[in-house]
């Protein structure tokens, strides 16, 4: 048996995961449900170097016994008592600051593996999570020759229909470094090489994806063909289109995106050079797809701001009209971070935006979305999601929670925390949280319940929504922005227009901070219904 043993700090997960990942790959187990291990492990781990040695620090030790049918994964820490398994699993209408701290986490762990079991001996705290594996990892049950595709075939699936048709002749260049990045390839017949990484290309697979993400739109190889070629093109929005069409072959292209991303920055940078390099994409991909030219209408006012810190990509939020007199606005934060964070973001969006288009409500716009998402999401990423339609001429909110922060309301007239209109309340015109169902996220399973709720915005009042790297911004002691003085904050801007309104926002969290490192995104979106 196995163990690894390392401070319970953030920054030595990529080693806890590395030494779980090996174990799982030696098990046996295929890519997707290697991703699914480690995001168990994931919210173990987590857990205990957030909360078990606090305010004092400790080791954390994690031993992987590789079983003749199955992986254990046992992980210990001499902390505080905590038996994970005592928490009873959430109810995911509950509203989230109704819900029990750590439930949804271990609720997630108990869905992925097939079993967890916690004791506590000798003041350690024991979990072990237990997977199956129905092939033993010496044996292979697929006959390599039966499952080789036939010659001239492809197995791998793109919209040839919305793709334009190129050839190109033995040694003309497809591209070169430095050349505009205006499109992607999907190679037909032939084969490219890529000069500059020493790559070729063959038969069924892409190229060039990277590129049309990237505001500078620039080739960062040479691509040279081998021999005759056959490409179908698509640009940036083809892609967008091709992204609501077909989510599947989407999910596929993040995945052989992140693949030959990280394949190029081992060949062409230092570490730290394509960590920099990685995050840049991804924040440059987030910024390109959120828009940045707000509306300006008699029924309302709206405002947004995004600030990608540097080790994340996944916020985003859009707004636009389901219809004449309808408008749909959105935020959500994706798990994880660069590249992956940043591409999964951008499907996300537009499916929202897809299912919206259609007319259905809140909760089935979710819906929908999630379960285009969960077949395919073998990187186990999610994101959570906070909707909202409005109706411009009447005031009334229709809205739906995805796990996401719940967002606040400031009343004109009244407070939320008052059963009724009070003309002598002290708190008239402050800003509340709303208290909404707390839902489950989206893309991680399939045909999750999720329930719409109404309310009417009267002339004047204002809907605030937000991530929760506003709320967990830290300072130099590791004390949190928190809720309650974002509540506090918005209520003394409460009337100022709403751009000032976040630009204040921001300083004061900037001020917060006193100089400590941003961890999270910082995204926020405000609306003011004007009636």
């Amino acid at each position: 048996m196995e163990n690894l043993k390392l401070p319970a700090k953030l920054e030595n997960l990529k080693k806890m995961f590395d030494y779980i990942r090996e174990a799982a790959s030696r098990q046996g187990f295929t890519e997707e449900q290697t991703n699914k291990i480690q995001l168990a492990s994931e919210e173990a781990l987590v857990n205990v170097i957030n909360y078990a040695y606090t305010p004092n620090t400790g080791d954390v030790e994690i031993q992987c016994d590789n079983k003749e049918n199955s992986i254990e994964i046992t992980i210990m820490d001499e902390g505080i008592p905590f038996d994970p398994l005592s928490i009873p699993d959430p109810d995911i209408l509950v509203p989230i600051e109704e819900r029990k701290v750590g439930g949804l986490g271990i609720f997630m762990i108990k869905e992925i593996m097939d079993d967890v079991k916690y004791k506590r001996v000798d003041d350690k705290n024991i979990l072990t999570l237990i997977k199956y594996n129905s092939c033993h990892p010496k044996e292979t049950h697929c006959d390599a020759k039966k499952s080789k595709p036939e010659e001239g075939t492809c197995t791998c699936r793109w919209p040839i229909e919305y793709m334009k048709k190129e050839t190109f002749k033995k040694g003309d260049w497809l591209f070169k470094k430095g050349d505009d990045a205006d499109r992607m390839f999907y190679i037909a017949a032939g084969s490219v090489n890529l000069i500059e990484i020493k790559k070729i290309i063959h038969k069924c697979e892409v190229i060039g994806e990277m590129g049309i993400f990237s505001p500078n739109k620039q080739r960062t190889a040479s691509a040279l063909c081998e021999e005759d070629l056959v490409t179908y093109t698509m640009g940036k929005d083809e892609v967008i289109k091709f992204f609501g069409k077909d989510p599947t072959s989407a999910i596929d292209l993040i995945q052989l995106s992140v693949k030959r991303f990280m394949e190029n920055l081992q060949k062409e940078t230092a570490a730290r050079e394509r960590i920099q390099s990685e995050l840049r994409i991804a924040q440059e991909i987030q910024m390109s797809m959120i828009p940045n030219v707000f509306p300006e209408r008699k029924e309302f006012e709206l405002f947004a701001f995004i600030e990608p810190a540097k080790e994340v990509g996944g916020d985003f939020y859009d707004f636009f009209f389901v219809d004449e007199k309808r408008l749909c606005f959105v935020i959500g934060d994706v798990s994880g971070k660069g590249v992956p964070a940043a591409l999964f973001m951008t499907i996300t969006r537009t499916l929202i935006k897809n299912e919206a288009k259609r007319g259905v409500g809140t909760d089935e716009i979710l819906s929908r979305v999630n379960n285009i998402i969960c077949p395919d999401n073998s990187t186990c990423q999610f994101v959570t999601v906070f909707c909202v339609i409005m109706d411009i001429e009447t005031g009334e909110l229709q809205f739906c929670n995805a796990g996401h922060n719940p967002p606040l309301l400031c009343d004109k007239d009244g407070c939320l925390t008052c059963t009724k209109v009070d003309p002598d309340c002290e708190r008239k015109g402050c800003f509340d949280y709303i208290k909404v169902p707390g839902g489950f996220v989206v893309g991680v399973m399939e045909n999750t319940k999720l329930e719409q709720k109404q309310m009417k915005l009267n002339s004047g009042d204002m809907i605030f929504l937000y991530t929760d790297g506003v709320t967990e911004a830290m300072n130099q002691k590791q004390e949190q922005f928190s809720e309650a003085k974002l509540s506090k904050s918005l209520t003394k801007l409460k009337d100022q227009n709403i751009r000032d309104i976040i630009s204040q926002l921001r300083n004061e969290i900037k001020m917060f901070a006193n100089g400590a490192q941003q961890s999270d995104d910082i995204t926020m979106l405000a609306v003011r219904y004007l009636g």
